[in-house]
């Protein structure tokens, strides 16, 4: 065929030629007509959470810990990744390279979720067979999509309040004409797409899953990232406290969910087949789990024989928020000394001597040599968006913001502290440890007792170096306030001293941003 085409050039025969498509190369039209397409245009969406380090996970970890009290940068030194830095300081620029990957990141994740949410109703799909796809299975693809969406926008406005809403695939000339949203136009979405998802016949409970399905969104799901969202909000229409609450109630009934038994192996290999998995990202090397790798591992561990990057250092401040005998604290840092073993018998001895520090590292995301498979990198590791003590802790929270009944709200407070108290005290991998827990029972929190203040406390130890203090610190309206207190403390060196109210309580919105729109998306106050 090819020779006689040669020969006849400019005939019919080169054009038929010209127009196939060249083998292996699938536009959209020929896409949407492969095996499983749907199944992999869900698994794109998916990777919104893993499939941009430097712009996502590590910005993930930059804002949501290391810009609070929890935790300083770390790195080398001072001139390695210095606008990490400014964000702790509340001196973050508009051009600040944190926040341009974030939104970045979250953006072209959302560009992923319009264009399946655009495409995969009308198109005529088939399974991995070439059967033609069960509706029911199509109509739960795409409800998984809009939770995935909204969960992308929801991560945005925490951290820049209004957004423009982009529900489409934009052209070249749509960028000109983008124009931020205000917060609550952002929220009344985020509403709308997790209420409509969590009440779509195909979206399934967690009771149902198979175990080929574990980490993908649930009804339970949905129900907490609206209470989530709605205590968030909250802090500008208090009647949402109410709906925080009848959302994660939600999740408590379906009786889907316990506390684990052990704090310690929730952030162990196998976590995410706990039963306090509500949202799981689930990375490792695992063929039936088409997620894999990330490298936050390795950006957060110690320097010098581990071979990690030093950052994202818990702060004297956190540790000494632990009460005696909380062994979340074991759990939650590292220290100069611990010891770990390594395949060959011996043990990694880690050293903070050789770079500045805290004087501690994250315990929750430091794998031993035994978990780093082939490399850092590619490991089994879990990150919980979600999971089922966050949820009591938030139906505690919005029981007590809503004038609920306190006794019940200190109940499911304990339910958290009784976990944590039960807990081993000893490292659960064969580690030496240089931290030593007291066999101290924490105790009872009362209904007389400050609860908004228990709850708050609760939730600072028990989510602690998962990402969650900068929102919480927003949605009470104490961001500002807290980190110039932190400012004035001795091993602060100054960090929150520039935070100002009306200006801090979000983050700029990065330059280049704007000027791609031709100035239509408009700055935050005071930046």
């Amino acid at each position: 065929m090819l020779a006689s085409c040669l020969v006849l050039g400019g005939t019919s025969c080169s054009e038929e030629f010209l127009d196939r498509t060249p083998p292996g190369n699938l536009t959209d039209e020929t896409f949407y007509k492969s095996p499983d397409a749907g199944f992999k245009s869900l698994v794109t969406c998916y990777r919104g959470f893993v499939g941009n380090f430097w712009g996502y996970e590590a910005a993930r970890a930059e804002l949501g810990n290391m810009a609070t009290d929890d935790a300083d940068k770390g790195g080398s030194d001072a001139g390695d990744r210095p606008f990490v830095t400014d964000l702790g300081f509340g001196r973050a620029l508009s051009s600040n390279e944190t926040l341009a990957g974030y939104w970045t990141a979250r953006y072209s994740a959302i560009g992923n979720c319009n264009v399946s949410l655009e495409r995969l109703p009308e198109a005529n799909l088939i399974d991995a067979s070439g059967a033609p796809l069960d509706p029911v299975q199509k109509s739960r693809y795409l409800a998984e999509i809009r939770f995935l969406r909204a969960f992308f926008y929801f991560e945005l406005a925490e951290v820049f309040g209004g957004v423009p809403l982009v529900t489409k695939t934009l052209t070249v000339d749509d960028r000109t004409k983008l124009n931020r949203a205000s917060a609550k136009e952002v929220f009344q979405f985020i509403e709308a797409e997790l209420t409509a998802a969590a009440n779509d016949p195909a979206m399934l409970s967690a009771a149902k899953l198979q175990a080929s399905e574990v980490g993908r969104v649930t009804k339970e799901a949905t129900w907490a990232l609206l209470a989530r969202a709605y205590l968030f909000f909250a802090k500008d229409d208090p009647a949402l406290f109410a709906k925080a609450r009848d959302a994660a109630k939600k999740v408590i009934d379906s009786g889907a969910f316990a506390l684990h038994p052990q704090y310690q192996e929730i952030f162990l290999e196998n976590g995410y087949k706990t039963k306090e998995a509500v949202f799981s990202i689930i990375m490792g090397d695992d063929p039936a789990i088409p997620i894999y790798g990330s490298t936050i591992n390795v950006y957060c561990s110690p320097r010098g024989a581990t071979g990690g990057w030093g950052f994202d250092l818990p702060t004297q401040d956190l540790v000494n928020e632990f009460e005696e005998g909380d062994p979340r604290l074991l759990y939650t840092v590292l220290q100069s000394g611990d010891q770990f073993p390594k395949a060959n018998g011996t043990k990694e001895v880690l050293d903070f001597s050789t770079y500045p520090n805290t004087g501690y590292h994250s315990r929750k995301v430091y794998l031993p040599e035994s978990r780093r498979g082939q490399g850092w990198g590619n490991d089994a590791w879990t990150y919980h968006p979600i999971r089922y003590a966050d949820v009591l802790l938030m139906y505690a929270e919005a029981l007590i913001e809503s004038g609920g009944d306190k006794s019940e709200a200190a109940g499911y407070i304990n339910q958290v502290r009784k976990r944590a108290s039960t807990s081993a005290r000893k490292d659960m991998e064969a580690a030496s440890r240089v931290l030593k827990v007291a066999e101290k029972q924490l105790p009872d929190v009362k209904a007389g007792d400050d609860l908004r203040k228990a709850v708050r406390h609760e939730r600072r130890v028990e989510l602690a170096m998962e990402y969650h203090r900068l929102y919480d610190l927003m949605r009470w309206n104490t961001l500002v306030p807290t980190m110039k207190a932190y400012a004035a403390k001795p091993f602060s060196n100054g960090k929150g001293g520039n935070f100002t109210a009306g200006k801090n309580e979000v983050f700029p919105i990065p330059q280049v941003e704007i000027d791609r729109s031709g100035g239509s998306i408009v700055q935050n106050p005071n930046y």
